[in-house]
């Protein structure tokens, strides 16, 4: 996920960041202080907040704070502090990335395994030669290798037992 944007996937502004996520969970810059631990002070979280320009780029232990206490990835912290110097910071990520959701990086490896299998073998089935051929290098690369067991479907429909619920019949 490549974090919170604005119009034209610019990255929002930190002081935008740091209000939409109080906004989002209800939070007051004395939050802020008490969920950093007293790291970055009230004064300095309503400083960040205000939208009053930024002179310097935060320090790599404030980013990594801010990070950690608005429970966004750093790259979203460290774009949003970039615009907020004056940077103009546009996302390199795809149409793709920006529609997945948040937690997506939190995906255990098999699962985001056979969704990477499944996106390659579309993107491979898309770029088919005109005979409709799969080439030989791609066709590899299109294997979905994913055990039945962990599919979301048959976890979903049956108990623990692997035995269809009374509700799933």
């Amino acid at each position: 996920m490549t974090g919170p944007t604005g119009p034209g996937d610019v990255p929002v502004m930190l002081n935008q960041l740091i209000r939409n996520r109080m906004a989002e969970h209800g939070w007051s810059y004395t939050d802020l202080e008490n969920r950093s631990a007293h790291a970055l002070t009230r004064g300095r979280w309503q400083q960040l907040g205000s939208g009053t320009p930024q002179k310097r780029f935060p320090d790599p232990a404030s980013l990594t704070v801010i990070a950690t206490v608005l429970d966004v990835d750093i790259t979203t912290v460290v774009l949003a502090a970039a615009r907020a110097v004056g940077l103009d910071v546009r996302s390199q990520a795809s149409a793709l990335a920006a529609l997945l959701p948040e937690g997506t990086e939190r995906l255990p490896d098999v699962m985001r395994d056979a969704i990477l299998a499944l996106v390659r073998a579309a993107v491979a089935d898309s770029a088919q030669d005109r005979d409709g051929a799969v080439p030989a290098a791609r066709a590899a690369d299109t294997a979905v290798d994913w055990p039945k067991s962990a599919a979301p479907s048959r976890r979903r429909h049956n108990g623990p037992t692997g035995e269809p619920r009374a509700d799933s019949r």
